[in-house]
């Protein structure tokens, strides 16, 4: 009688009878609303599997907001992180190794909070975007004076390459940025992606350019301050960027109808500022990339030009920059220096405006002979 009576109980028909009106009002269109249809259990069975995946899409997408809510949050774990990270990088940049400045990459967090931002752009949370946004100042704060410490106490005699690497960024770091940011982004709406995987595509491109904008600051160097701020900039709205595409396309956002008018709006509005400032950073960036492959075009003409006029004579050419531009030296093995080739000083000169000045340097060769 018990049994009959939890059987027959209302309850038990009210626990489930929201799940069934929003079941009917999500999937079940107003012309499919038929007597046929109702009374059809190949037509429940369908409308409840197609439910099914919509819930478990919505449940796939929250858990990925609230990871990446989570991740975004200015923790003790986060500065532990950063902290550690920071101090590989700057270490790895100061002895000029590839291999410790990939295991900075590996530990730093700086990508969840970028990417979270992006998601509360798509999701309209604004508590969100402040709390990732507010992470991202302050982990790129702590890393800069961390970094510019290391530097200001172990004075720089010369740059490294890796150093050096990361202040004079080109068009290609804007690609290698969204490219890093696509990966990441994908990687977290997509969990058969490996997280580390992920972790190192995003990290390549942030914690190495902020340890080297904090050595620039320690030693006073603006200019290397300043080349590494930008290259930084690119690929923090690089990925941003990407990470708003792939959230869109992937349809991580509410699925509420009210909602998902706004969804559109806003994430287009993400990618168009985003795109406007990688334009207006792109632009001279461009230029630089240019310049560049025409001064690297023009120290190739340099040799061509000397050994043209000196031969097998040529024994080095070297150039050494002074305040933007560049001297030019053509280190020659002659016994003497015939006017025919220092008119080549004007011909050398001329083949690139960033060149400020042509020196032919003759070293006499002294001959001797042996006997027995």
């Amino acid at each position: 009688m018990k049994q009959q009576n939890n059987e027959t109980n209302p309850e038990r028909f009210k626990i489930h009878l929201p799940e069934i009106k929003s079941m009917v009002d999500t999937i079940i269109q107003p012309e499919e609303r038929t007597m046929r249809n109702y009374v059809n259990i190949n037509f429940w069975r369908t409308k409840y599997n197609e439910y099914k995946k919509i819930r478990d899409k919505e449940k796939e997408d929250l858990d990925i907001y609230e990871t990446l809510s989570y991740g975004a949050r200015p923790t003790i774990e986060y500065y532990l992180l950063t902290l550690l990270s920071c101090l590989i990088a700057t270490a790895g940049l100061l002895q000029n190794s590839p291999a410790v400045i990939i295991g900075a990459m590996i530990v730093a967090p700086l990508m969840t909070p970028i990417l979270a931002f992006s998601l509360g752009v798509i999701w309209g949370d604004t508590q969100l975007i402040k709390t990732s946004f507010g992470s991202i100042i302050k982990g790129s704060v702590l890393a800069i004076l961390i970094s510019g410490t290391l530097a200001f106490f172990v004075p720089v005699v010369e740059y490294t390459s890796e150093i050096l690497a990361r202040t004079k960024p080109n068009l290609f770091d804007i690609v290698v940025a969204i490219s890093s940011g696509l990966v990441g982004a994908y990687g977290n709406a997509n969990k058969k992606i490996s997280n580390t995987l992920v972790g190192i595509a995003i990290a390549v491109a942030l914690m190495p350019p902020l340890c080297t904008i904090g050595i620039g600051v320690g030693n006073f160097d603006w200019h290397i301050a300043r080349g590494a701020l930008i290259l930084f900039s690119i690929n923090l709205i690089s990925i941003s960027l990407a990470g708003a595409i792939i959230f869109w396309i992937m349809k991580i956002h509410p699925k509420s109808r009210e909602e998902k008018e706004n969804v559109t709006r806003r994430a287009l509005s993400q990618i168009i500022i985003s795109v406007i400032l990688l334009t207006i950073i792109a632009i001279p960036v461009g230029i630089y990339t240019y310049r560049t492959f025409l001064l690297e075009h023009a120290k190739k003409k340099v040799w061509e030009t000397a050994k043209k006029y000196f031969g097998t004579n040529v024994f080095a050419v070297q150039f050494d920059e002074n305040q933007g531009k560049l001297d030019v030296t053509v280190i020659v093995l002659s016994q003497h220096a015939d006017e025919e080739s220092l008119k080549q000083v004007q011909n050398i000169k001329s083949l690139h405006p960033d060149f400020s000045t042509v020196n032919i340097k003759f070293i006499q060769t002294v001959s001797s002979n042996t006997t027995d």
